[in-house]
C-alpha cells in the first residue's frame, strides 16, 4: 500500500498481481512525506516509512506478536496505521475524502481462477506451510483465498479510480509512468518470484465443483474484469 502525496496517488495492494514488486517499484518514487506500507522482508531496508501507528501503542504494536494479536488493525488504540493490503475503504478514511477524490487511486487484478491456484502454491512452496488438496483448500478455507473485491469494492460500487489487469502489466505500466510523471523500470524488481517452477496450468488444479466454487466466492472481480474460467 503506498500513498504517494508527491505523484498524487494511492496504490492499493491486491494478492498474487506483481503487488509487491510494483511496491518496490513505486516506493522508488516516493518522497520523504510519503507512505509507504512494510511487507513481511523489509521493514529495516528504509523502503517502508510514514505507515505507523502513530499513537502512544504503535511502537508495542510493530514489535510484539502478542499486541497485536490482541489489538485489531483498525483499533482506534492505534491511531492511523497503514498496511499491505489495506482496504481501500480504510484508506479513504484515514487520509479523508478530498485526499482520496482527488488522487489517482487504482489496484490490479487477476484472473480468480489463476490466483486461488498462484496463491495456494504460494502458501505451499513460498512459506512452506503443510497444504490440503487444492480442492479441499478451495472448499473448506474460502476465508484464506485471495478474495481481492474486499479491499477496493464497497459493496457493489468501486472505491478505486482504475483497476489494471494483471496479465497487461506493461501497458499498465506505460499509462502510470504517462499519467503519473513516474519512471518505473520494465521489468519490475523480482519480488516473491520463482515460485512452483513446474506449475500446471491452472485449470489442471479444478473439478467442476471447485471451478463453481471460485465463481461464486469471486462473482464481484468476475463481473468487473468478464473473466472466463478458459481465459
Amino acid at each position: 500500500m503506498i500513498i504517494s502525496h508527491h505523484h498524487r496517488f494511492i496504490f492499493v495492494k491486491t494478492h498474487k498481481t506483481a503487488g509487491s514488486s510494483l511496491e518496490v517499484a513505486l516506493a522508488q518514487e516516493c518522497q520523504g512525506n510519503d507512505i509507504v506500507s512494510h511487507m513481511e522482508d523489509n521493514i529495516g531496508n528504509g523502503t517502508p516509512r510514514n505507515y505507523g501507528p502513530d499513537s502512544w501503542l504503535g511502537p508495542a504494536y510493530n514489535s510484539s506478536k502478542y499486541v497485536r494479536k490482541v489489538v485489531g488493525r483498525h483499533s482506534p488504540l492505534l491511531g492511523a496505521f497503514y498496511y499491505e493490503h489495506m482496504p481501500a475503504a480504510r484508506i479513504r478514511e484515514l487520509v479523508g475524502d478530498d485526499v482520496w477524490d482527488s488522487y489517482f487511486t487504482f489496484c490490479f487484478e487477476r484472473n480468480p481462477w489463476d490466483k486461488a491456484v498462484s496463491y495456494y502454491l504460494w502458501k505451499q512452496y513460498g512459506q512452506g506451510r503443510a497444504m490440503p488438496s487444492f480442492g479441499d483448500y478451495v472448499e473448506k478455507k474460502p476465508h484464506r483465498l485471495p478474495r481481492d473485491a474486499q479491499l477496493y469494492f464497497d459493496g457493489d460500487d468501486v472505491l478505486v479510480d482504475r483497476v489494471f489487469e494483471f496479465r497487461e502489466l506493461g501497458a499498465a505500466l506505460e499509462e502510470l509512468r504517462g499519467h503519473l510523471n513516474l519512471e518505473l523500470p520494465e521489468p519490475l524488481p523480482g519480488e516473491k518470484t520463482g515460485v512452483a517452477r513446474e506449475r500446471k496450468h491452472y485449470r489442471e488444479y479444478y473439478d467442476e465443483h471447485s471451478k463453481a466454487r471460485i465463481a461464486d466466492l469471486f462473482s464481484r472481480e468476475i463481473a468487473l474484469m468478464g473473466y472466463q474460467f478458459d481465459d
